[in-house]
């Protein structure tokens, strides 16, 4: 028996467009398969949220579904859409063939061309494989995160293993509200020998024969390779999905800005990135300089648009009201006046303006409300600090990407002559040890102090100002989302006092 397994990207609620993609698949001249097999949630997409109690789109899977029946006179097909059970509605599995739709809500063993075939909408972990079955399918849609596809692997191998029946596992493609799902294909043998495997975060369609004998195949990708491809992806599908192929966004000569160009060039090729210097009174000439040969080695498309002007004007306009703004106001005015620009510039290209925060900033709210916090996307806005600074590392041993000079400067804002990020933030080798055990760990902030080996009150400060920063953090943009942890997991109240 042949089965074509597919890394298959949906777009969420667009039930007809998705049922297209599955009708095209089946259309196709080849490879041709007794079975089509596609991931959990490949009709409706994912996430919905409150979508997913939508009559009318529950109506439009199941119209979707009859629709079907009339492609699968000679390939049957398993795939995954919303349904109700119980007065509730569920994410289901639906296996057609020749006119007939049998419904899955858990995991349903079939016959099909004298093979048992066991239909499993879950992971190996939550769903165990049917002794009886020729083979068992995973359908699946479960969310990237760092590093976590090895570890699925190896549970994939040691399940099939275990129980001595060959297995295939399809889980969900796309990025969608900042999740990224990987599209993982992989089928292993009664051994738990790894026979085929697909690439991560791509669209491919993978047959797999069941009278075959293959070659055992590894994953060996890594962790810091796997991560840079999810988080490229992840920034192509949201931009794409959009409706947009370009992305705009201020270049500053820090590291964050330069991480999030390489990412957007791997992502969306350069010509469809647009890199701003924004420069002010406090930007120093080295900054300028790294920026542009960032821009050259990456290919991207950079220009500069100076403050100063705008932000001349903006004071002489306040200045019956505010003669000498405070320092933070006028800092505040700077950043502001640069995402108007971006904003502008974002407008005249059709891109979509995008952040460069990153997780660090995020948390201690190191980052201006309606300034640099503005976009439609924080592509690195799930990684703290000293993460970007390995990535970049881990970038370069190919060949210099990013300049050394941007990754050995002193992180800055450059928002006041001479500005550090370390003139009112403890180091960030430091100040991500703290959050991570905060965030990450839950420790409190006793705990914190003795495990990072950090004075009580600096322990205090930082935790403090995680918390004071619910206000700006829930007004920014959604992250891509890669740790277990991202904000956008946490809903905690804005106006609060916590006891630290």
């Amino acid at each position: 028996m042949k089965i074509n397994l597919v890394s298959f990207n949906p777009l969420a609620a667009d039930v007809a467009g998705n049922m297209a993609l599955v009708r095209q698949l089946l259309r196709a001249p080849a490879p041709k398969a007794d079975l089509l097999v596609l991931p959990e949630a490949a009709l409706c997409g994912c996430p919905l949220y409150d979508l997913f109690d939508d009559k009318s789109l529950l109506a439009q899977n199941a119209a979707a579904l009859k629709e079907l029946t009339k492609e699968t006179k000679e390939t049957a097909v398993v795939l995954g859409y919303m349904d109700r059970q119980n007065g509730e509605s569920v994410s289901a599995a639906a296996y057609i063939y020749k006119g007939k739709v049998t419904k899955i809500f858990d995991t349903q063993t079939i016959a099909l061309n004298g093979k048992q075939i066991q239909i499993a909408l879950g992971a190996p972990d939550e769903i165990q494989p049917d002794p009886d079955a020729d083979i068992a399918l995973y359908l699946t849609a479960r969310p990237y995160l760092k590093g976590n596809i090895a570890p699925r692997l190896e549970t994939f191998k040691k399940t099939a293993k275990k129980y001595a029946v060959s297995m295939a596992l399809c889980n969900l493609l796309g990025g969608g509200d900042g999740m990224i799902f990987d599209g993982l294909i992989a089928a292993a043998d009664k051994k738990g020998t790894l026979v085929l495997l697909g690439e991560p975060f791509r669209e491919q369609v993978l047959t797999l024969d069941t009278e075959e004998k293959y070659t055992p195949v590894a994953y060996k990708k890594p962790v810091p390779e796997e991560l840079i491809d999810a988080l490229a992806f992840g920034l192509r599908d949201y931009v794409h999905k959009s409706g947009m192929d370009k992305v705009v966004f201020g270049l500053s000569g820090g590291i964050d800005s330069a991480f999030t160009a390489a990412l957007a060039a791997k992502a969306l090729g350069g010509e469809s990135v647009y890199c701003v210097s924004l420069p002010s009174y406090c930007t120093s000439d080295l900054s300028k300089t790294l920026a542009g040969q960032l821009a050259r080695r990456l290919g991207v498309n950079l220009e500069e648009v100076g403050v100063v002007p705008a932000l001349a004007s903006v004071k002489e306009a306040m200045s019956h009201i505010v003669s000498h703004p405070k320092d933070a106001t006028e800092q505040e005015l700077q950043s502001r006046l640069r995402t108007t620009i971006l904003g502008a510039l974002a407008s005249e290209y059709k891109a979509m303006l995008i952040s460069t925060d990153d997780k660090s900033e995020c948390a201690v709210g190191s980052f201006v409300l309606y300034g640099d916090a503005g976009g439609s996307l924080q592509p690195i806005g799930d990684l703290y600090k000293s993460e970007i600074y390995e990535l970049a590392e881990y970038l370069n041993k190919q060949g210099e990407v990013i300049p050394r000079g941007i990754i050995e400067r002193a992180p800055t804002s450059e928002l006041s002559p001479n500005q550090k990020d370390e003139d009112h933030l403890p180091p960030y080798n430091v100040l991500d040890k703290i959050l991570h055990a905060y965030l990450e760990d839950g420790l409190p902030a006793a705990d914190i102090a003795k495990k990072c080996r950090v004075k009580a009150a600096v322990v205090q400060d930082v935790l403090s100002r995680v918390n004071q920063a619910d206000l700006k953090r829930r007004q920014t943009a959604p992250a891509l989302q890669v740790s277990e942890h991202p904000f956008a997991s946490v809903l905690r109240p804005i106006i609060k006092k916590i006891n630290l």
